[in-house]
Protein backbone atom coordinates (compact mmCIF):
# COMPACT_ATOMS: atom_id res chain seq x y z
CA UNK A 1 0.00 0.00 0.00
CA UNK A 2 1.47 3.78 -0.77
CA UNK A 3 2.47 5.66 2.20
CA UNK A 4 3.64 9.02 2.35
CA UNK A 5 5.37 10.48 5.53
CA UNK A 6 4.02 13.72 7.20
CA UNK A 7 6.69 16.22 6.62
CA UNK A 8 5.95 18.14 10.27
CA UNK A 9 5.89 15.49 12.28
CA UNK A 10 3.18 14.91 15.29
CA UNK A 11 4.98 16.78 18.51
CA UNK A 12 2.77 17.90 21.34
CA UNK A 13 2.74 21.51 20.87
CA UNK A 14 2.02 20.80 16.87
CA UNK A 15 -1.29 18.44 17.28
CA UNK A 16 -2.49 21.08 20.60
CA UNK A 17 -2.30 23.39 17.88
CA UNK A 18 -4.17 22.03 15.26
CA UNK A 19 -6.61 20.79 17.82
CA UNK A 20 -7.58 24.60 17.76
CA UNK A 21 -8.98 24.40 14.41
CA UNK A 22 -12.66 24.31 14.26
CA UNK A 23 -14.98 23.79 11.70
CA UNK A 24 -16.45 27.46 11.78
CA UNK A 25 -12.72 28.63 11.43
CA UNK A 26 -11.66 26.02 8.83
CA UNK A 27 -14.44 24.26 6.52
CA UNK A 28 -17.06 27.76 6.65
CA UNK A 29 -16.37 27.24 2.67
CA UNK A 30 -17.76 23.36 3.32
CA UNK A 31 -20.50 24.05 5.79
CA UNK A 32 -23.60 25.47 3.28
CA UNK A 33 -22.92 22.28 1.23
CA UNK A 34 -23.83 19.93 4.65
CA UNK A 35 -27.16 19.02 6.08
CA UNK A 36 -28.65 16.60 8.71
CA UNK A 37 -28.82 13.01 7.82
CA UNK A 38 -25.99 13.04 5.32
CA UNK A 39 -22.55 10.53 5.88
CA UNK A 40 -19.57 12.28 5.94
CA UNK A 41 -16.03 11.35 5.73
CA UNK A 42 -12.94 13.38 7.45
CA UNK A 43 -9.15 12.09 5.10
CA UNK A 44 -6.98 13.36 7.23
CA UNK A 45 -8.54 14.32 9.88
CA UNK A 46 -5.59 14.80 12.33
CA UNK A 47 -6.57 15.60 15.64
CA UNK A 48 -10.51 15.56 14.84
CA UNK A 49 -11.17 19.02 15.99
CA UNK A 50 -12.66 19.82 12.90
CA UNK A 51 -14.62 16.54 12.86
CA UNK A 52 -16.49 17.67 15.30
CA UNK A 53 -17.87 20.49 13.83
CA UNK A 54 -18.67 18.98 11.00
CA UNK A 55 -20.25 15.85 12.67
CA UNK A 56 -22.61 18.42 14.43
CA UNK A 57 -23.96 19.65 11.08
CA UNK A 58 -24.73 16.53 9.89
CA UNK A 59 -26.21 14.92 12.92
CA UNK A 60 -28.11 13.00 13.14
CA UNK A 61 -26.16 11.38 10.11
CA UNK A 62 -22.83 9.81 10.56
CA UNK A 63 -19.14 11.14 10.33
CA UNK A 64 -16.19 9.27 10.17
CA UNK A 65 -12.58 10.36 10.29
CA UNK A 66 -9.80 8.60 9.22
CA UNK A 67 -6.00 9.61 9.63
CA UNK A 68 -2.60 7.33 9.11
CA UNK A 69 -1.50 8.67 13.36
CA UNK A 70 -4.39 7.15 15.60
CA UNK A 71 -2.44 8.41 18.88
CA UNK A 72 -4.30 12.24 17.79
CA UNK A 73 -7.77 10.84 17.77
CA UNK A 74 -8.45 10.43 22.01
CA UNK A 75 -9.70 14.01 22.84
CA UNK A 76 -11.94 14.31 19.83
CA UNK A 77 -13.08 10.30 20.34
CA UNK A 78 -14.20 11.29 24.00
CA UNK A 79 -16.11 14.74 23.30
CA UNK A 80 -17.92 12.96 20.45
CA UNK A 81 -18.91 10.28 23.39
CA UNK A 82 -19.80 13.19 25.61
CA UNK A 83 -21.59 14.70 22.90
CA UNK A 84 -23.60 11.95 22.48
CA UNK A 85 -22.26 12.20 18.01
CA UNK A 86 -22.59 9.43 15.29
CA UNK A 87 -19.25 9.40 14.79
CA UNK A 88 -15.99 7.26 14.62
CA UNK A 89 -12.28 7.30 13.96
CA UNK A 90 -10.14 4.92 12.02
CA UNK A 91 -6.47 4.77 11.16
CA UNK A 92 -6.41 4.47 7.31
CA UNK A 93 -4.90 5.42 4.55
CA UNK A 94 -6.58 7.90 1.87
CA UNK A 95 -4.69 6.10 -1.12
CA UNK A 96 -6.82 2.75 0.15
CA UNK A 97 -10.05 3.81 1.76
CA UNK A 98 -11.65 0.38 3.92
CA UNK A 99 -14.91 1.77 2.70
CA UNK A 100 -16.91 0.45 -0.37
CA UNK A 101 -17.83 1.84 -3.35
CA UNK A 102 -20.39 4.93 -3.63
CA UNK A 103 -20.71 4.45 0.67
CA UNK A 104 -20.99 8.69 1.54
CA UNK A 105 -22.79 11.46 0.71
CA UNK A 106 -20.00 13.85 1.33
CA UNK A 107 -15.92 14.14 1.45
CA UNK A 108 -13.79 16.67 3.18
CA UNK A 109 -10.15 17.15 3.42
CA UNK A 110 -8.36 19.73 4.90
CA UNK A 111 -4.55 20.15 4.93
CA UNK A 112 -3.73 17.13 3.10
CA UNK A 113 -3.12 17.00 -0.35
CA UNK A 114 -0.07 19.16 0.01
CA UNK A 115 1.33 16.40 1.74
CA UNK A 116 0.83 13.42 -0.61
CA UNK A 117 3.00 12.50 -3.57
CA UNK A 118 -0.11 11.39 -5.29
CA UNK A 119 -3.36 13.62 -4.62
CA UNK A 120 -4.80 12.46 -7.70
CA UNK A 121 -4.86 8.85 -6.56
CA UNK A 122 -6.38 10.15 -3.07
CA UNK A 123 -8.84 12.41 -4.82
CA UNK A 124 -10.02 9.55 -7.17
CA UNK A 125 -10.26 6.98 -3.75
CA UNK A 126 -12.61 9.93 -2.66
CA UNK A 127 -14.72 9.76 -6.17
CA UNK A 128 -14.84 6.01 -5.25
CA UNK A 129 -16.51 6.25 -1.63
CA UNK A 130 -19.40 8.96 -2.81
CA UNK A 131 -22.51 8.58 -3.69
CA UNK A 132 -23.79 9.83 -7.27
CA UNK A 133 -24.41 13.73 -6.38
CA UNK A 134 -22.15 13.82 -3.38
CA UNK A 135 -20.74 16.47 -2.55
CA UNK A 136 -16.56 17.20 -2.28
CA UNK A 137 -15.12 20.22 -0.10
CA UNK A 138 -10.64 19.99 -0.30
CA UNK A 139 -8.66 22.87 1.64
CA UNK A 140 -4.73 22.97 0.63
CA UNK A 141 -1.99 25.64 1.61
CA UNK A 142 -0.39 26.49 -1.07
CA UNK A 143 3.33 27.82 0.14
CA UNK A 144 3.44 29.69 -3.48
CA UNK A 145 1.66 32.60 -1.93
CA UNK A 146 3.37 32.69 1.35
CA UNK A 147 4.07 36.42 2.78
CA UNK A 148 7.02 36.97 4.74
CA UNK A 149 8.46 39.57 6.40
CA UNK A 150 10.92 39.52 8.89
CA UNK A 151 14.60 41.13 10.38
CA UNK A 152 16.29 38.20 9.73
CA UNK A 153 16.32 35.65 6.84
CA UNK A 154 15.77 32.60 8.95
CA UNK A 155 12.09 32.42 8.25
CA UNK A 156 12.48 32.37 4.47
CA UNK A 157 15.77 30.06 4.64
CA UNK A 158 13.95 27.78 6.79
CA UNK A 159 10.73 27.47 3.98
CA UNK A 160 13.13 27.59 1.76
CA UNK A 161 14.19 24.03 3.46
CA UNK A 162 10.93 23.13 4.01
CA UNK A 163 9.78 23.12 0.26
CA UNK A 164 13.34 21.54 -0.54
CA UNK A 165 12.38 18.75 1.49
CA UNK A 166 8.74 18.73 0.15
CA UNK A 167 9.95 18.13 -3.48
CA UNK A 168 12.48 15.49 -2.29
CA UNK A 169 9.47 13.31 -1.36
CA UNK A 170 7.22 14.31 -4.48
CA UNK A 171 4.94 16.67 -2.72
CA UNK A 172 3.24 19.48 -4.09
CA UNK A 173 3.86 22.75 -1.58
CA UNK A 174 1.34 24.81 -4.24
CA UNK A 175 -1.09 22.58 -4.82
CA UNK A 176 -3.87 24.79 -3.13
CA UNK A 177 -4.11 26.37 -6.21
CA UNK A 178 -4.64 23.40 -8.41
CA UNK A 179 -7.57 21.54 -6.29
CA UNK A 180 -10.35 22.85 -9.61
CA UNK A 181 -8.15 21.05 -12.06
CA UNK A 182 -7.62 18.09 -10.28
CA UNK A 183 -11.50 18.09 -9.55
CA UNK A 184 -12.45 17.93 -12.88
CA UNK A 185 -9.87 15.35 -14.18
CA UNK A 186 -11.21 12.91 -11.48
CA UNK A 187 -14.38 13.55 -13.25
CA UNK A 188 -16.13 16.38 -10.64
CA UNK A 189 -18.02 19.72 -11.74
CA UNK A 190 -16.09 21.63 -9.87
CA UNK A 191 -19.24 24.30 -8.07
CA UNK A 192 -16.58 26.68 -6.15
CA UNK A 193 -13.03 27.75 -6.23
CA UNK A 194 -12.15 30.55 -3.02
CA UNK A 195 -8.92 31.35 -1.33
CA UNK A 196 -7.86 33.04 2.35
CA UNK A 197 -5.10 33.98 4.12
CA UNK A 198 -3.98 32.68 7.93
CA UNK A 199 -1.64 34.50 9.82
CA UNK A 200 0.57 32.06 11.58
CA UNK A 201 3.52 34.16 12.82
CA UNK A 202 2.55 32.98 16.58
CA UNK A 203 2.51 29.62 15.75
CA UNK A 204 6.30 29.86 14.42
CA UNK A 205 6.96 31.54 17.37
CA UNK A 206 6.04 28.53 19.43
CA UNK A 207 6.62 25.90 17.74
CA UNK A 208 9.85 27.05 15.94
CA UNK A 209 11.93 24.31 17.83
CA UNK A 210 9.94 21.38 17.25
CA UNK A 211 9.73 22.22 13.93
CA UNK A 212 13.37 22.39 13.36
CA UNK A 213 13.77 19.10 14.30
CA UNK A 214 11.64 17.83 11.22
CA UNK A 215 13.38 20.11 8.89
CA UNK A 216 16.64 20.24 6.57
CA UNK A 217 17.87 23.55 8.02
CA UNK A 218 17.05 23.84 12.36
CA UNK A 219 19.51 26.47 12.23
CA UNK A 220 17.09 28.80 10.48
CA UNK A 221 14.56 28.86 13.02
CA UNK A 222 16.94 29.88 15.68
CA UNK A 223 16.75 33.58 13.33
CA UNK A 224 12.89 33.72 14.01
CA UNK A 225 13.32 36.19 16.39
CA UNK A 226 15.93 38.08 16.68
CA UNK A 227 14.62 40.53 19.92
CA UNK A 228 12.66 37.86 22.22
CA UNK A 229 9.12 39.60 22.83
CA UNK A 230 9.32 42.42 20.69
CA UNK A 231 8.88 39.95 17.70
CA UNK A 232 8.70 41.80 14.92
CA UNK A 233 8.00 38.48 12.53
CA UNK A 234 4.75 38.11 9.97
CA UNK A 235 3.71 34.89 8.32
CA UNK A 236 0.44 34.99 6.62
CA UNK A 237 0.06 31.17 4.60
CA UNK A 238 -2.14 31.43 1.80
CA UNK A 239 -5.36 28.99 1.85
CA UNK A 240 -7.25 27.27 -1.20
CA UNK A 241 -10.58 25.73 -1.38
CA UNK A 242 -12.42 23.60 -4.08
CA UNK A 243 -16.20 22.04 -3.74
CA UNK A 244 -16.74 20.18 -6.07
CA UNK A 245 -19.93 16.97 -7.02
CA UNK A 246 -20.21 13.83 -8.53
CA UNK A 247 -21.78 13.70 -11.72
Amino acid sequence: MQTDTYSLGYSAPLVNFLAQRTAETHAAFFLPHLRPGLRLLDAGCGPGSITLGLACKVAPGQVIGIDVEDSQFSASREEARREGLKMEFRKASVYELPFEDRSFDAVFSHALLEHLSDPAAAIAEFRRVLKPGGVIGLRAGDLGGLLIDAESDGPAQAFSAYMAQQREGSKDSNVGRKLGRLLRKAGFTVEQMTASYEVISDLLMKLGPSLAQQFAAPSSFCKLDDRPGESSLFVALAWCEATGRMQ
